[in-house]
Protein backbone atom coordinates (compact mmCIF):
# COMPACT_ATOMS: atom_id res chain seq x y z
CA UNK A 1 0.00 0.00 0.00
CA UNK A 2 2.73 2.29 0.78
CA UNK A 3 4.39 1.59 -2.69
CA UNK A 4 0.78 3.05 -4.32
CA UNK A 5 1.28 6.41 -2.02
CA UNK A 6 4.27 7.23 -3.25
CA UNK A 7 3.67 6.17 -6.54
CA UNK A 8 0.39 8.33 -6.82
CA UNK A 9 2.68 11.49 -5.03
CA UNK A 10 5.40 11.20 -7.28
CA UNK A 11 3.02 11.08 -10.46
CA UNK A 12 0.47 13.69 -9.32
CA UNK A 13 3.65 16.52 -8.39
CA UNK A 14 5.46 15.51 -11.69
CA UNK A 15 2.57 15.91 -14.00
CA UNK A 16 1.33 18.87 -12.56
CA UNK A 17 4.95 20.64 -12.58
CA UNK A 18 6.08 18.92 -15.61
CA UNK A 19 2.91 20.47 -17.27
CA UNK A 20 3.92 24.18 -15.65
CA UNK A 21 7.46 23.99 -17.34
CA UNK A 22 6.07 23.03 -20.49
CA UNK A 23 3.74 26.35 -20.43
CA UNK A 24 6.74 28.46 -19.32
CA UNK A 25 8.62 26.92 -22.62
CA UNK A 26 11.03 24.67 -20.48
CA UNK A 27 11.64 20.69 -21.12
CA UNK A 28 9.02 18.99 -19.41
CA UNK A 29 11.85 16.85 -17.21
CA UNK A 30 12.66 19.77 -15.25
CA UNK A 31 9.24 20.51 -14.06
CA UNK A 32 8.93 16.21 -13.07
CA UNK A 33 12.32 17.14 -11.23
CA UNK A 34 11.02 20.13 -9.35
CA UNK A 35 7.89 18.17 -8.22
CA UNK A 36 9.59 15.45 -7.08
CA UNK A 37 11.69 17.90 -4.75
CA UNK A 38 8.61 19.81 -3.38
CA UNK A 39 7.00 16.56 -2.38
CA UNK A 40 9.98 15.39 -0.84
CA UNK A 41 13.15 17.83 0.49
CA UNK A 42 11.41 20.96 0.53
CA UNK A 43 8.20 19.58 2.37
CA UNK A 44 9.64 17.05 4.50
CA UNK A 45 11.92 21.06 5.56
CA UNK A 46 9.04 22.61 6.30
CA UNK A 47 7.41 20.01 7.70
CA UNK A 48 10.41 19.51 10.30
CA UNK A 49 10.29 23.23 10.74
CA UNK A 50 7.15 23.03 11.91
CA UNK A 51 7.74 20.04 14.05
CA UNK A 52 10.63 21.86 15.81
CA UNK A 53 8.32 24.73 16.72
CA UNK A 54 6.18 22.05 18.71
CA UNK A 55 3.81 21.01 16.15
CA UNK A 56 4.44 17.38 16.57
CA UNK A 57 2.03 13.94 16.17
CA UNK A 58 0.74 13.36 12.94
CA UNK A 59 3.40 15.67 11.07
CA UNK A 60 6.44 13.57 12.94
CA UNK A 61 5.31 10.41 11.55
CA UNK A 62 4.50 11.83 7.81
CA UNK A 63 8.18 13.58 7.71
CA UNK A 64 9.30 9.97 8.59
CA UNK A 65 6.81 8.44 5.70
CA UNK A 66 8.74 11.25 3.29
CA UNK A 67 11.75 10.39 4.26
CA UNK A 68 14.37 9.01 0.66
CA UNK A 69 15.76 6.31 2.77
CA UNK A 70 12.33 4.78 3.65
CA UNK A 71 10.53 5.72 0.52
CA UNK A 72 13.18 3.90 -1.56
CA UNK A 73 12.80 0.50 0.68
CA UNK A 74 9.50 0.88 -0.86
CA UNK A 75 9.62 2.09 -4.58
CA UNK A 76 12.91 0.90 -5.24
CA UNK A 77 11.77 -1.89 -7.78
CA UNK A 78 9.31 0.05 -9.62
CA UNK A 79 12.35 2.67 -10.35
CA UNK A 80 14.21 0.01 -11.63
CA UNK A 81 11.42 -0.83 -14.06
CA UNK A 82 10.72 2.78 -15.02
CA UNK A 83 14.86 2.95 -16.05
CA UNK A 84 14.23 0.21 -18.26
CA UNK A 85 10.84 1.15 -19.56
CA UNK A 86 12.23 4.50 -20.13
CA UNK A 87 15.80 3.66 -21.71
CA UNK A 88 14.20 1.03 -23.76
CA UNK A 89 11.45 3.16 -25.54
CA UNK A 90 14.72 5.99 -26.02
CA UNK A 91 16.25 2.75 -28.02
CA UNK A 92 13.39 2.47 -30.24
CA UNK A 93 13.92 6.11 -31.38
CA UNK A 94 17.52 5.52 -31.78
CA UNK A 95 19.21 3.91 -35.66
CA UNK A 96 21.19 1.87 -35.41
CA UNK A 97 22.78 2.70 -38.29
CA UNK A 98 22.84 6.19 -36.86
CA UNK A 99 24.33 5.35 -33.68
CA UNK A 100 27.29 3.66 -35.14
CA UNK A 101 27.98 6.17 -37.72
CA UNK A 102 28.67 8.24 -34.57
CA UNK A 103 30.57 6.19 -32.68
CA UNK A 104 33.98 7.06 -33.22
CA UNK A 105 33.12 10.81 -32.25
CA UNK A 106 31.35 9.52 -29.16
CA UNK A 107 34.76 7.13 -28.19
CA UNK A 108 36.67 10.39 -28.34
CA UNK A 109 34.03 12.68 -27.02
CA UNK A 110 33.34 10.53 -23.66
CA UNK A 111 37.20 9.63 -23.17
CA UNK A 112 38.20 13.44 -22.92
CA UNK A 113 34.79 14.21 -20.65
CA UNK A 114 35.55 11.83 -18.60
CA UNK A 115 39.56 12.78 -18.01
CA UNK A 116 39.21 16.35 -17.37
CA UNK A 117 35.81 16.44 -15.18
CA UNK A 118 37.17 13.18 -13.01
CA UNK A 119 40.62 15.03 -12.88
CA UNK A 120 39.08 18.34 -11.69
CA UNK A 121 36.62 16.35 -8.90
CA UNK A 122 39.45 14.44 -7.69
CA UNK A 123 41.66 17.15 -7.10
CA UNK A 124 39.08 19.21 -5.73
CA UNK A 125 37.49 17.19 -3.23
CA UNK A 126 41.43 16.36 -2.49
CA UNK A 127 41.81 19.42 -1.12
CA UNK A 128 38.50 19.97 0.49
CA UNK A 129 38.74 19.98 4.13
CA UNK A 130 37.85 16.60 5.95
CA UNK A 131 37.83 14.49 2.63
CA UNK A 132 39.78 11.38 2.64
CA UNK A 133 41.78 10.03 -0.45
CA UNK A 134 39.30 7.44 -1.59
CA UNK A 135 36.00 9.88 -1.12
CA UNK A 136 38.20 12.48 -3.33
CA UNK A 137 38.23 9.30 -6.10
CA UNK A 138 34.57 9.00 -5.82
CA UNK A 139 34.09 12.37 -6.35
CA UNK A 140 36.10 12.45 -9.50
CA UNK A 141 34.11 9.73 -10.46
CA UNK A 142 30.74 11.24 -9.84
CA UNK A 143 31.37 14.35 -11.94
CA UNK A 144 32.46 12.41 -14.79
CA UNK A 145 29.36 10.10 -15.56
CA UNK A 146 26.62 11.32 -17.49
CA UNK A 147 23.50 10.04 -17.45
CA UNK A 148 21.87 8.45 -20.51
CA UNK A 149 18.13 8.28 -19.94
CA UNK A 150 18.29 12.37 -18.97
CA UNK A 151 19.94 12.96 -22.14
CA UNK A 152 17.75 11.08 -24.42
CA UNK A 153 15.00 12.16 -22.90
CA UNK A 154 15.81 15.76 -23.47
CA UNK A 155 17.31 14.80 -27.06
CA UNK A 156 13.48 13.57 -27.72
CA UNK A 157 11.40 16.54 -26.71
CA UNK A 158 13.78 19.08 -28.83
CA UNK A 159 13.09 16.65 -31.79
CA UNK A 160 17.21 16.80 -31.82
CA UNK A 161 17.69 12.90 -31.23
CA UNK A 162 19.01 12.39 -35.10
CA UNK A 163 21.54 15.10 -35.20
CA UNK A 164 25.21 14.56 -35.47
CA UNK A 165 25.18 16.45 -31.60
CA UNK A 166 22.43 14.46 -30.64
CA UNK A 167 23.72 11.04 -31.23
CA UNK A 168 27.48 12.17 -30.34
CA UNK A 169 25.73 12.45 -27.09
CA UNK A 170 24.07 9.46 -27.13
CA UNK A 171 27.38 7.38 -27.87
CA UNK A 172 29.39 9.27 -25.12
CA UNK A 173 26.74 9.00 -22.70
CA UNK A 174 26.73 5.13 -23.19
CA UNK A 175 30.41 4.42 -23.07
CA UNK A 176 30.77 7.28 -19.58
CA UNK A 177 28.44 4.42 -18.33
CA UNK A 178 30.42 1.51 -18.99
CA UNK A 179 32.97 3.56 -18.08
CA UNK A 180 30.98 4.66 -14.56
CA UNK A 181 30.41 0.82 -13.83
CA UNK A 182 34.02 0.07 -14.01
CA UNK A 183 35.14 2.73 -11.80
CA UNK A 184 32.47 1.79 -9.17
CA UNK A 185 33.97 -2.03 -9.29
CA UNK A 186 37.56 -0.40 -8.30
CA UNK A 187 36.14 1.39 -5.69
CA UNK A 188 34.28 -0.91 -4.27
CA UNK A 189 37.16 -3.28 -4.50
CA UNK A 190 39.04 -0.98 -2.73
CA UNK A 191 36.52 -0.26 -0.05
CA UNK A 192 36.63 -4.08 0.60
CA UNK A 193 39.99 -5.29 0.11
CA UNK A 194 42.29 -1.77 0.45
CA UNK A 195 43.45 -3.31 -2.94
CA UNK A 196 42.65 -2.32 -6.85
CA UNK A 197 41.36 -5.07 -9.18
CA UNK A 198 43.94 -6.69 -11.17
CA UNK A 199 44.48 -5.96 -14.97
CA UNK A 200 42.58 -9.16 -15.77
CA UNK A 201 39.57 -8.37 -13.90
CA UNK A 202 38.87 -4.59 -15.53
CA UNK A 203 39.82 -6.49 -19.06
CA UNK A 204 37.18 -9.05 -18.83
CA UNK A 205 34.38 -6.46 -17.73
CA UNK A 206 35.82 -4.41 -20.86
CA UNK A 207 35.62 -7.47 -23.00
CA UNK A 208 32.20 -7.98 -22.21
CA UNK A 209 31.24 -4.87 -22.53
CA UNK A 210 32.33 -4.68 -25.94
CA UNK A 211 30.96 -8.36 -26.57
CA UNK A 212 27.14 -7.24 -25.33
CA UNK A 213 27.09 -4.00 -27.29
CA UNK A 214 28.42 -5.74 -30.48
CA UNK A 215 25.89 -8.50 -30.18
CA UNK A 216 22.94 -6.32 -29.87
CA UNK A 217 23.78 -3.86 -32.82
CA UNK A 218 24.59 -6.67 -35.52
CA UNK A 219 23.74 -10.28 -34.73
CA UNK A 220 20.52 -9.45 -32.36
CA UNK A 221 18.45 -7.54 -34.90
CA UNK A 222 18.95 -10.02 -37.71
CA UNK A 223 17.61 -12.81 -34.51
CA UNK A 224 14.61 -10.60 -33.69
CA UNK A 225 13.39 -10.04 -37.28
CA UNK A 226 13.02 -13.43 -37.82
CA UNK A 227 11.28 -14.03 -34.80
CA UNK A 228 8.93 -11.83 -35.29
CA UNK A 229 8.12 -12.64 -38.57
CA UNK A 230 6.41 -15.14 -37.12
CA UNK A 231 4.63 -13.72 -34.40
CA UNK A 232 2.95 -11.59 -37.27
CA UNK A 233 -0.68 -12.50 -36.25
CA UNK A 234 -0.65 -11.38 -32.66
CA UNK A 235 -2.53 -9.20 -31.29
CA UNK A 236 -1.54 -5.24 -30.44
CA UNK A 237 -1.34 -6.25 -26.57
CA UNK A 238 0.51 -9.51 -27.15
CA UNK A 239 2.84 -7.68 -29.08
CA UNK A 240 3.60 -5.07 -26.18
CA UNK A 241 3.93 -7.23 -23.74
CA UNK A 242 6.60 -9.64 -25.35
CA UNK A 243 8.25 -6.06 -26.25
CA UNK A 244 8.43 -5.56 -22.50
CA UNK A 245 9.60 -8.91 -21.74
CA UNK A 246 12.25 -8.18 -24.69
CA UNK A 247 13.32 -4.90 -22.36
CA UNK A 248 13.45 -7.52 -19.31
CA UNK A 249 15.45 -9.83 -20.86
CA UNK A 250 18.04 -7.52 -22.41
CA UNK A 251 18.22 -5.55 -18.77
CA UNK A 252 19.48 -8.70 -16.99
CA UNK A 253 21.89 -10.20 -19.60
CA UNK A 254 23.44 -6.52 -19.13
CA UNK A 255 23.45 -6.78 -15.21
CA UNK A 256 24.62 -10.89 -15.15
CA UNK A 257 27.44 -9.06 -17.72
CA UNK A 258 28.37 -6.63 -15.11
CA UNK A 259 26.93 -3.61 -17.15
CA UNK A 260 23.74 -1.22 -15.54
CA UNK A 261 20.33 -2.38 -16.44
CA UNK A 262 19.35 0.60 -18.45
CA UNK A 263 22.72 0.35 -20.63
CA UNK A 264 20.68 -3.50 -21.96
CA UNK A 265 17.32 -1.90 -22.26
CA UNK A 266 18.20 0.88 -24.59
CA UNK A 267 20.65 -1.51 -26.75
CA UNK A 268 17.85 -3.89 -27.03
CA UNK A 269 15.45 -0.56 -27.65
CA UNK A 270 17.63 -0.59 -30.70
CA UNK A 271 17.60 -3.81 -31.53
CA UNK A 272 13.77 -4.57 -31.70
CA UNK A 273 13.27 -1.11 -33.39
CA UNK A 274 12.68 -2.28 -36.54
CA UNK A 275 10.78 -6.16 -35.81
CA UNK A 276 7.73 -3.45 -34.44
CA UNK A 277 5.36 -2.03 -36.52
CA UNK A 278 4.75 1.70 -35.72
CA UNK A 279 1.71 1.40 -33.90
CA UNK A 280 3.33 -0.93 -31.71
CA UNK A 281 6.43 1.69 -30.55
CA UNK A 282 3.59 4.13 -30.49
CA UNK A 283 2.15 2.11 -27.71
CA UNK A 284 5.46 1.51 -25.60
CA UNK A 285 6.63 5.26 -25.90
CA UNK A 286 2.99 6.60 -24.40
CA UNK A 287 3.72 4.47 -21.23
CA UNK A 288 7.02 5.33 -21.09
CA UNK A 289 7.09 8.87 -21.79
CA UNK A 290 3.66 9.35 -20.26
CA UNK A 291 3.91 7.57 -16.96
CA UNK A 292 7.67 5.47 -16.14
CA UNK A 293 9.60 8.88 -17.28
CA UNK A 294 7.42 11.37 -15.00
CA UNK A 295 7.82 9.32 -11.75
CA UNK A 296 11.65 8.26 -12.57
CA UNK A 297 12.67 11.95 -12.63
CA UNK A 298 10.58 13.38 -9.59
CA UNK A 299 12.17 10.31 -7.95
CA UNK A 300 15.59 12.08 -9.02
CA UNK A 301 14.62 15.22 -7.16
CA UNK A 302 12.44 13.28 -4.24
CA UNK A 303 15.63 11.66 -3.48
CA UNK A 304 17.61 14.77 -2.59
CA UNK A 305 18.67 15.90 1.26
CA UNK A 306 19.33 19.09 2.23
CA UNK A 307 21.30 18.28 5.29
CA UNK A 308 25.76 18.33 5.85
CA UNK A 309 27.72 18.78 3.09
CA UNK A 310 24.26 19.73 1.20
CA UNK A 311 24.53 22.99 2.67
CA UNK A 312 28.30 23.55 2.54
CA UNK A 313 30.48 25.16 -0.08
CA UNK A 314 31.56 22.01 -1.51
CA UNK A 315 27.76 21.71 -3.64
CA UNK A 316 29.19 24.77 -5.41
CA UNK A 317 32.41 23.73 -5.91
CA UNK A 318 31.27 20.50 -7.33
CA UNK A 319 28.67 22.31 -10.52
CA UNK A 320 31.38 24.25 -11.17
CA UNK A 321 34.38 21.70 -11.21
CA UNK A 322 31.37 19.20 -13.05
CA UNK A 323 30.16 21.45 -15.39
CA UNK A 324 33.39 22.92 -16.81
CA UNK A 325 35.02 20.13 -16.58
CA UNK A 326 32.38 18.16 -19.32
CA UNK A 327 31.80 21.28 -20.85
CA UNK A 328 36.10 21.53 -21.83
CA UNK A 329 36.67 18.21 -22.48
CA UNK A 330 33.51 16.64 -24.20
CA UNK A 331 33.45 19.48 -25.96
CA UNK A 332 37.03 19.37 -27.27
CA UNK A 333 36.11 15.33 -28.06
CA UNK A 334 33.66 16.21 -30.40
CA UNK A 335 35.51 19.22 -31.63
CA UNK A 336 38.70 16.85 -32.81
CA UNK A 337 35.75 14.34 -34.03
CA UNK A 338 34.82 16.89 -36.78
CA UNK A 339 31.81 18.68 -35.25
CA UNK A 340 31.80 22.24 -35.78
CA UNK A 341 32.14 24.88 -32.64
CA UNK A 342 28.76 25.00 -32.19
CA UNK A 343 27.86 21.43 -32.15
CA UNK A 344 30.88 20.60 -30.07
CA UNK A 345 29.64 23.38 -27.61
CA UNK A 346 25.94 21.61 -27.41
CA UNK A 347 27.97 18.33 -26.84
CA UNK A 348 29.69 19.68 -23.70
CA UNK A 349 26.32 21.15 -22.42
CA UNK A 350 24.73 17.87 -23.17
CA UNK A 351 27.23 15.97 -21.32
CA UNK A 352 26.71 17.51 -17.73
CA UNK A 353 23.12 15.63 -17.80
CA UNK A 354 23.16 14.06 -14.29
CA UNK A 355 20.48 11.54 -13.02
CA UNK A 356 20.34 7.44 -12.74
CA UNK A 357 23.60 6.43 -12.18
CA UNK A 358 25.13 8.92 -10.35
CA UNK A 359 22.13 8.11 -7.59
CA UNK A 360 23.52 4.19 -8.16
CA UNK A 361 26.81 5.12 -7.81
CA UNK A 362 25.82 7.26 -3.96
CA UNK A 363 23.94 4.66 -2.77
CA UNK A 364 26.27 1.84 -3.38
CA UNK A 365 29.06 3.83 -2.32
CA UNK A 366 27.28 5.03 0.41
CA UNK A 367 25.93 1.11 1.90
CA UNK A 368 30.02 0.10 0.97
CA UNK A 369 31.15 2.61 3.61
CA UNK A 370 33.28 4.41 0.60
CA UNK A 371 31.06 7.70 1.73
CA UNK A 372 29.49 9.35 4.64
CA UNK A 373 25.83 10.41 4.68
CA UNK A 374 26.86 13.84 4.12
CA UNK A 375 29.05 13.61 0.77
CA UNK A 376 25.72 11.51 -0.13
CA UNK A 377 23.94 14.26 0.36
CA UNK A 378 26.45 16.76 -1.05
CA UNK A 379 26.49 14.52 -4.43
CA UNK A 380 22.93 13.76 -4.90
CA UNK A 381 22.42 17.34 -4.67
CA UNK A 382 24.95 17.70 -6.94
CA UNK A 383 23.41 16.03 -8.99
CA UNK A 384 19.62 16.71 -9.10
CA UNK A 385 20.62 20.47 -9.76
CA UNK A 386 22.42 19.41 -12.81
CA UNK A 387 19.67 17.60 -13.77
CA UNK A 388 17.35 20.71 -13.87
CA UNK A 389 19.77 23.03 -15.56
CA UNK A 390 21.25 20.49 -18.33
CA UNK A 391 17.81 20.52 -20.48
CA UNK A 392 17.02 23.95 -19.55
CA UNK A 393 20.77 25.09 -20.88
CA UNK A 394 20.51 22.96 -24.04
CA UNK A 395 17.12 23.93 -25.03
CA UNK A 396 18.16 27.77 -24.64
CA UNK A 397 21.69 27.57 -26.51
CA UNK A 398 20.57 25.55 -29.41
CA UNK A 399 17.71 27.95 -30.33
CA UNK A 400 20.32 30.69 -30.00
CA UNK A 401 22.24 28.47 -32.21
CA UNK A 402 19.50 27.99 -34.67
CA UNK A 403 18.79 31.83 -35.10
CA UNK A 404 22.44 32.27 -35.78
CA UNK A 405 22.51 29.33 -38.41
CA UNK A 406 25.13 27.69 -36.38
CA UNK A 407 23.25 24.78 -36.65
CA UNK A 408 20.89 23.11 -38.97
CA UNK A 409 17.31 23.78 -37.62
CA UNK A 410 15.68 20.89 -35.36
Amino acid sequence: MEAVIYLLLLLIFALFFGKLAEKWGHPTIVGNIIGGLIVGPILIGVLRTLVGWGAGGVLSELVEVLDPETAQKEVFLLMDFAVIMLMFSSGLETRIKDFVSSFRTGILTAALGIIFPFALGFLGAYFYPGLTTIEAFYVGAALSITAVALSIATLIQMDAIQTRFGMTIINAAIVDDIIGIIILSILLSFSSTGQLPGFVSIGWTVMLSIFFVGAALFIVPRLLRWVYGRLKDLRITERVGISILMAGLFSVIAHVMGLHLMIGAFLGGMAIRDSLNRRTQQSLARWSFGFFAPVFFAWVGFSVTFRGLGFSLLVPLLIVLGFSGKLIGAGLGARISGLTWAESFLVGVGMNGKAAVELVLASVALQAGIIERDLYSAVVLFAATMAVATPIMLKFVSRRFVKRGWIEEM
